[in-house]
């Protein structure tokens, strides 16, 4: 196996030199002839550059870290997607930890990696506003910060840093808007955790919306953010009368949703009409197709690695957009 100084002696220049134009170093540069000749001289050799050699050098690693609530989630998967596909493009490579909804795991995450030294940190998914490990959560981030890591978040703005800023208020407004049009005018929520930002900015939204153009906002159940949470809800939405439209704030609960109202009997949408956000792959393949609100999530893993790793990185806020997909579960209204 070829050694760092095999490849400075044929290249003919110094070991240091040879260090520089392979692992970099803060402050210093190589001319460009000689660059090329290290380059050249470490392809001929197949010469492998030591990981832990390049982290000392650069005084940080070509990792991106990301974090994600629940990898099992089709929305963070769709996410990781995104953020390795254009990370590869910087020549990173990207760690994945699952930590849940908590700011207490992530603290303990985000402490073994600052050891680590890594390049950069994405954080997708929010945390509650009334987790008491905020602060502990803020002040870890802000020492990664410290050291050089850049750090983007992807739906949890409330942290500080860049941020991707999902379409919650906008995408839940004109969804309310296009079923109204259809002629639906009776609605419930199943809102999922009312201490979760996502959650409740799009069932506020949305509910604002229906009664602005003269609907009604029969029940508005809070609820967990998964299947189980939204057959929960549903089953206790079915003790009050049934509204023209379900809405769940995401497509995990919509998906409960059903599976709850087929156990009772009910069709979807000649009984109740149903309607999710996200707009996730999950929802491809069930009968009747689910009308959601397309986010593209990998797309928002993308944003944020250009904003951790692009050349023009800096903090800045962007919104993802949306779109409608008005499917056969809202059909048209019914009553």
């Amino acid at each position: 196996m070829s050694t760092l100084s095999d490849v400075a002696q044929r290249a003919g220049v110094s070991l240091a030199t040879a260090s520089r134009a392979l692992n970099g170093s803060p402050g210093r540069t190589v001319r460009p002839e000689l660059q090329a000749r290290v380059e050249q001289a470490a392809r001929e050799l197949d010469y492998q550059p030591h990981a832990a050699a390049q982290t000392m050098a650069r005084g940080r690693s070509n990792s991106l870290s990301l974090l994600v609530n629940d990898i099992g989630d089709p929305y963070f998967a769709s996410i990781a997607s995104g953020v390795a596909s254009a990370a590869s493009r910087f020549g990173c490579i990207v760690t994945l930890s699952s930590t849940g909804v908590d700011a207490t795991p992530r603290v303990a995450v985000l402490n073994m990696l600052a050891a680590q030294r890594i390049r950069a940190l994405i954080i997708a998914g929010g945390v509650a506003t009334d987790d008491p490990g905020l602060p502990q959560l803020s002040a870890a981030l802000r020492r990664l910060a410290d050291r050089g890591t850049r750090v983007a978040t992807i739906g949890a703005e409330q942290l500080g840093f860049a941020s991707v800023v999902l379409p919650n208020t906008s995408g839940a407004e004109a969804l309310a808007t296009a079923l109204l049009d259809l002629g639906h005018r009776s609605f419930s929520i199943i809102a999922g955790p009312d201490n979760r930002t996502s959650s409740s900015q799009r069932a506020s939204a949305f509910a604002d919306a229906v009664r602005s153009g003269g609907g009604t906002v029969a029940a508005n159940q809070p609820s967990g953010f998964d299947r189980a949470a939204g057959y929960q809800a549903m089953d206790r939405l079915l003790t009050d009368p049934l509204p023209d439209v379900v809405f769940a704030t995401n497509d995990l609960l919509a998906l409960g949703a059903l599976r709850r109202l087929r156990e009772a009997g009910l069709r979807v949408p000649q009984d109740v009409a149903l309607a999710g956000f996200g707009d996730s792959d999950a929802l491809l393949d069930v009968e009747p197709g689910i009308t959601s609100v397309l986010m593209d999530t990998e797309e928002a893993g993308r944003l944020a690695v250009e904003m951790t790793l692009g050349d023009n990185a800096q903090p800045r806020t962007e919104v993802l957009g949306f779109e409608l997909r008005l499917r056969a579960s809202t059909g048209r209204g019914q009553r």
